[in-house]
């Protein structure tokens, strides 16, 4: 196993349990966490960018009701793949694990592209999350890009596959850190601090070591 693959398999470690049947393969050769978290964390983080992170940072109110309604039923049908497969209600497959964690990803997205516009960047709170058919366009068009990607999975992109969940798993961890720093400041609106945005990258490396190694230890 390369340097690379082994870097991966060590941080998926510290999030999934790694099942071997339950993870996405390109070929002959799987990813790093289970089809449900890349499904999450995939949707979480492309969508983010789409509507905070990349543009829209201007817009800091809620989405809209409808938008808010579908991600709720997109992490009802998290809820109710996993619990009902946990407690062998019946059979789910890595396509439905995959589909459930990326809707409530993308849908989980939404509310907090808002909270991240409007603590970090100062956005303004009359202007809804989603509410512009553009956005909700870009947001859409990111999204589907990405899940054609995990769901078709060619061998040839397998690189491409690993590389774009490991940015994903990452950002999302440190943009959620950088949300953190910037409530427990008290500071709203002053945008990409250099600072709070190396305290955030510390904060997950250090929240990605000691799950690892608490996964470690149960692990035995």
């Amino acid at each position: 196993m390369s340097w690379w693959d082994r870097w991966l398999w060590e941080l998926g470690f510290a999030i999934c349990h790694q099942e071997p049947d339950k993870l996405l393969r390109f070929g002959g050769r799987s990813l790093f966490v289970c089809s449900r978290d890349t499904g999450i964390f995939v949707s979480f983080f492309t969508v983010l960018l789409a509507l905070s992170l990349l543009r829209g940072k201007e817009k800091a109110g809620m989405p809209p009701a409808y938008i808010l309604a579908a991600a709720a039923a997109g992490v009802l049908f998290l809820a109710w793949d996993g619990l009902t497969s946990y407690l062998a209600l019946r059979e789910t497959t890595n396509l439905i694990r995959f589909l459930s964690g990326f809707t409530a990803g993308g849908g989980m997205a939404f509310p907090a592209a808002a909270l991240v516009n409007r603590t970090v960047f100062g956005g303004d709170r009359a202007l809804r999350v989603g509410s512009n058919p553009g956005d909700l366009a870009g947001a859409a068009l990111a999204a589907g890009s990405a899940a054609a990607l995990y769901l078709w999975r060619p061998p040839a992109l397998f690189f491409v596959g690993q590389l774009w969940l490991a940015v994903c798993v990452l950002g999302t961890i440190w943009v959620l850190n950088l949300l953190l720093v910037h409530l427990l400041r008290g500071r709203e609106g002053v945008g990409m601090v250099p600072a709070y945005a190396l305290a955030a990258a510390a904060m997950a490396a250090l929240e990605l070591t000691g799950s690892h190694y608490l996964h470690r230890l149960f692990a035995g």
